[in-house]
C-alpha cells in the first residue's frame, strides 16, 4: 500500500517528501476541505522536485461547480493537460463528462466523501470512466475489504488525520458573528458539543467541520495492506511538521507485535484525542414504525 500524504503547508513537503508515495494538492477556488490550497502557478514549481523524486502527484477539484463555473474549470483543465499530474479528484459528476469529452487525459478519483460507501456505486462509475475511489471514512473495516474484494477499482482508504464531517457553502462563521456582532480571526475555530470539540473553518467559499479526533489507523494498516487497498490517505491538519514525520515513520516501521505500543506513543506524542473513527462503528439506520 502507497502513503498518499495532504500537507497543511509548502515547508512540509520538503521534510515528509522521503516518507511518502503521492502527493494530493488542493487547486485554489477549485477544491474544498484542504489546509493548504496551491494556484496552478504554485503546482507547476512544486512539481519538478517531486517528480524527481518519483512522487506520483494527484489534484483536487471537488467543489460543486455552478454553470458559470465550467468555463474556467475547462480552461484550468486545458493547463492540467500539460503537466505531469497522475490524476484528479472530483466531487461534481460534470468532471466524468468532461473526461468523456476529452479534456481529461488523467484518471479520475471519486471523491464524494460520504458517499463512496459500497461496491455496486463504484463498478458504476468505472464504467463511466472512473479509475479510482476515495472511500469514505465512515464505513468499517470490514465494509473496506468487502468493496476491495468486489471491484477491481483502484481504492484509497483514510488512515490518518481529522476526519472531513460536513461541508456548506454558506458561511455559517461568518453568519454567527456578524448577527452577534463579535470578532472576526484568521484561521482555525472550534465548536465544543457533549464534551466534544469540532474545528471549524469559514473561508471563500465553504464552511468545513472536521472531526473531534484524530483517525489513527496504524493498526489497521497492516490489513489494508494484506488486503490489497492501494493508498493509505494520511492528512496533516493541524499536526505540525515535526510530529508528522514522527507518525510517518511509524507508518513505515509498524508491524502486528509492534503496532499497540507504536499507537499509544501517537497519542503521547499528539496529546490529542485519536480514536478509529468508524472503522469498528457500525452505522445503522431503522425505518421507524408509523403509528395511527
Amino acid at each position: 500500500m502507497k502513503y498518499m500524504m495532504i500537507v497543511n503547508k509548502k515547508e512540509m513537503i520538503e521534510e515528509v517528501i522521503d516518507l511518502c508515495d503521492a502527493f494530493l494538492f488542493g487547486i485554489q477556488d477549485y477544491s474544498v476541505n484542504f489546509p493548504y490550497y496551491v494556484s496552478l502557478k504554485e503546482l507547476k514549481e512544486l512539481l519538478p522536485t517531486l517528480k524527481e523524486k518519483k512522487k506520483e502527484v494527484f489534484v483536487s477539484l471537488n467543489k460543486n461547480f455552478h454553470h458559470e463555473e465550467l468555463e474556467g474549470l475547462k480552461q484550468l483543465l486545458c493547463e492540467l493537460k500539460t503537466l505531469d499530474i497522475d490524476g484528479i479528484f472530483y466531487y461534481d459528476v460534470a468532471l466524468v463528462t468532461l473526461k468523456k469529452e476529452g479534456l481529461i487525459p488523467f484518471p479520475l478519483v471519486w471523491s464524494q466523501e460520504h458517499l463512496t460507501t459500497n461496491y455496486d456505486t463504484c463498478n458504476f462509475w468505472k464504467e463511466q470512466g472512473v479509475d479510482m475511489a476515495l472511500l469514505s471514512g465512515e464505513i468499517t473495516l470490514d465494509e473496506i475489504l468487502e468493496i476491495r474484494k468486489n471491484t477491481t477499482m483502484k481504492l484509497i482508504v483514510p488512515i490518518f488525520g481529522y476526519l472531513p464531517m460536513f461541508v456548506s457553502k454558506r458561511h455559517l462563521v461568518k453568519n454567527y458573528l456578524e448577527k452577534f456582532q463579535l470578532p472576526e480571526k484568521e484561521g482555525t475555530y472550534f465548536i465544543k458539543k457533549e464534551g466534544n470539540t469540532y474545528p471549524i473553518i469559514d473561508h471563500k467559499y465553504a464552511t468545513e467541520v472536521y472531526s473531534a479526533s484524530i483517525l489513527n489507523g496504524l493498526t489497521e494498516s497492516i490489513l489494508l495492506n494484506e488486503a490489497g487497498i492501494d493508498y493509505g490517505l494520511i492528512t496533516s491538519f493541524m499536526i505540525e511538521t515535526e510530529d508528522m514525520v514522527t507518525i510517518l515513520k511509524r507508518f513505515h516501521e509498524v508491524k502486528k507485535e509492534t503496532a499497540p505500543k507504536l499507537e499509544e506513543e501517537i497519542d503521547l506524542l499528539l496529546e490529542r484525542p485519536t480514536d478509529k473513527g468508524f472503522f469498528y462503528k457500525e452505522t445503522v439506520f431503522r425505518v421507524k414504525k408509523y403509528e395511527k
